[in-house]
């Protein structure tokens, strides 16, 4: 009677009836492992028994696992007796299996794929829809070890299987099996981008991405509630290694488990600079080094990251170069520390791109430091364990594209200068980004940025710039519903399509997502504005200025628009003078000179406005500016009236 074992998910045996055989765990558990081994390294022979009684017991010292190996042996051959069939042979030293005896779903998992790249992705998506020996009673450490190195390399065999199929897929059933592979792969490497790719396009052929959406962040909140840290994902090494392509100089070698080795890819460098000031009197400055040591004793339990010790961060942060020491140790990210009156301020940048990626302010004066201090030092970690797993993870997606990262970069840079042609260069290097990488979140949602943007520059009320944006602001959301910009973009075109309440809700759920992601909380500040309500709008804005300390201009815009709706025009004016560029605030300078009395300064602006927009008009601006309440409309009306518009 040939029996058919069946090992992914229950582990079992069945008689041609399909009926459940009885069989010992144990028993069943060693056929796996010595068929694992026959089918990779054709070891058919003999398998020592002390080496199976240390993978199913994990001792090496201990006389009771041979015991226990003995009445194992003993159940086995008395069921094989009563079943007429041996599965397994036992001789005084070893074991062997005769795998001619038996069928089993991991032969599935060693057939060549000769009926084509379709057909042996579709047969391996059935065998491996549930993980390999998902449910076992008793589990050594050496056995669950083996177990999660097997599921590894089902999902390595799985991921080649999906790249090779992947440029034959041509039919609607193609496409549905292509899915149904990456949500297998997905739910085992929830973070991998290259998958969330393949899922979207998959997705959006059959017109459904907002079920991506939707699984996306039903994983994201998986994935946080689970997790003690941060998000420390670790997506599957093998799925990495097909999908990455050319990567950064490698830094180690990894073993596999067929005796070769593997590159991986260097972690990412974070060096955390004490405060300067340790030397003053005080318990604040002398605990505040401890402090710094209990955040990075917490990063060096973590896996994503490679921490700079104590000792040469202190060297760095007190060198009169540190730009040129972090470039010479390769140094990702840098936590800047600074020391204020009863408050640290702490700021998490990335070296190679300058940029703000994080910060926030610690009031001490709320703790006791000396009982609080390892709370503190929590929450910093958790902070920054996940800050560098969310940049990293959208770094990586541009791994081995070196022009579409580039692309992306320009597209940042020139988005942050609020005049038309730089405007229109970081469209058009975004656009080059989304060649590469079509659902890319942060190129998409900077995408609808210049269209926002352009429109408050050319003041000319033109809705279809609003519905890029609008449009573009969703589509960043589906491709990354974890990513506050998509949200915070969403907010901004909604407030100028007019619609201040949907407005506020999408930025507030940026500001949930990301509490300190400056950017979104100014852009909630602005609508704040719009929405009749200046005074809550400076307590945002303050608070973001805080988080970025040298704002960008638009900051200081809304700083000024939130003065001059509260009637304080010279304190608008003095934000207006603030900014590295002006222009863009051009109009409002007019306004609040005007209300001030000025008429010489005001008419100077009024005729700088003129020059750049000559067709600019006061009642058609107003008409799709959106203002909650009608009296806010009426005061710029006036301003602008005043100073000759």
């Amino acid at each position: 009677m040939k029996l058919r074992l069946e090992s992914f998910g229950e582990l079992r045996l069945i008689d041609l009836a399909g009926q459940p055989v009885a069989f010992p765990e144990k028993g069943l558990l060693a056929i796996c492992y010595l068929l694992d081994r026959y089918l990779q390294n054709g070891a058919g022979s003999e398998y020592p028994r002390s080496a199976l009684a240390r993978f199913l017991w994990d001792s090496h010292d201990n006389p009771d696992i041979m015991a226990n190996l003995r009445k194992t042996i003993s159940r086995i051959q008395a069921r094989q007796t009563e079943l007429g069939t041996e599965l397994l042979i036992f001789t005084a030293t070893g074991v062997r299996i005769k795998p001619d005896a038996f069928v089993c779903d991991l032969f599935e998992l060693a057939k060549s794929d000769g009926g084509g790249a379709l057909e042996n992705l579709r047969r391996l998506v059935a065998v491996l829809r549930q993980d390999f020996l998902a449910v076992l009673a008793d589990q050594s450490v050496s056995t669950q070890q083996w177990i999660a190195g097997q599921r590894d390399r089902h999902m390595a065999i799985l991921v080649d299987a999906l790249k090779t199929a992947l440029p034959t897929a041509r039919s609607r059933e193609d496409i549905s099996l292509i899915k149904e592979a990456a949500l297998r792969i997905f739910r085992d490497a929830p973070d991998d981008e290259n998958i969330r790719r393949i899922l979207l396009e998959a997705y959006e052929s059959e017109g459904q991405l907002e079920n991506a959406r939707r699984l996306f962040e039903a994983s994201r909140h998986g994935l946080e509630s689970a997790l003690d840290i941060g998000l420390d994902v670790q997506a599957l090494r093998e799925v990495r290694k097909v999908f990455a392509g050319s990567q950064s100089p490698p830094s180690v070698m990894e073993p596999l488990s067929d005796g070769g080795s593997r590159v991986a890819r260097p972690l990412p460098r974070l060096v955390l600079l004490p405060p300067g000031g340790m030397d003053a009197a005080g318990a604040l400055p002398m605990l505040c080094g401890p402090l710094i040591e209990d955040v990075t004793i917490g990063l060096c339990a973590l896996n994503t990251v490679s921490v700079v010790a104590p000792h040469t961060a202190a060297r760095i942060a007190g060198h009169a170069d540190k730009a040129e020491l972090i470039l010479r140790h390769s140094i990702s990210y840098v936590l800047d520390t600074r020391l204020t009156d009863h408050a640290l301020f702490v700021q998490l940048i990335h070296a190679s791109g300058d940029e703000v990626i994080w910060a926030e302010r610690f009031n001490l004066e709320k703790y006791d430091l000396i009982s609080h201090r390892r709370d503190i030092a929590q929450r910093i970690a958790r902070e920054l364990a996940g800050q560098v797993r969310r940049h990293e993870t959208m770094r990586h997606s541009f791994e081995g594209n070196s022009a579409a990262y580039h692309s992306y970069l320009l597209g940042l840079r020139d988005v942050k200068r609020l005049s038309l042609p730089d405007i229109r260069r970081s469209r058009k290097a975004f656009r080059e980004a989304l060649q590469h990488s079509a659902h890319f979140a942060p190129a998409l949602s900077g995408l609808s940025r210049t269209f926002v943007v352009e429109w408050l520059l050319t003041a000319r009320g033109d809705r279809e710039l609003l519905g890029l944006a609008e449009d573009y602001a969703n589509r960043a959301i589906v491709a990354d519903p974890s990513l506050a910009a998509g949200f915070r973009e969403l907010g901004v075109a909604k407030l100028y399509l007019g619609d201040i309440d949907e407005s506020l809700l999408a930025l507030k759920l940026a500001e949930e997502l990301s509490p300190h992601y400056a950017d979104g909380i100014a852009s909630y500040a602005d609508t704040l504005v719009h929405a009749s309500r200046p005074a809550d709008a400076l307590i945002k804005i303050d608070r973001a200025i805080s988080l970025n300390p040298l704002s960008p201009t638009d900051y200081l815009w809304t700083a000024a628009g939130a003065n001059f709706a509260l009637g304080h025009y010279t304190e608008a004016l003095e934000q207006i003078s603030a900014m590295d560029d002006r222009t863009p605030a051009d109009r409002l300078s007019a306004a609040c000179w005007a209300m001030l009395g000025d008429m010489k300064n005001a008419r100077l602006y009024m005729r700088k406005v003129r020059e750049i927009y000559p067709d600019f008009d006061v009642d058609k601006w107003l008409s799709v500016v959106p203002f909650k309440e009608q009296w806010q409309k009426e005061q710029y009306r006036e301003a602008l009236r005043r100073a000759g518009f």
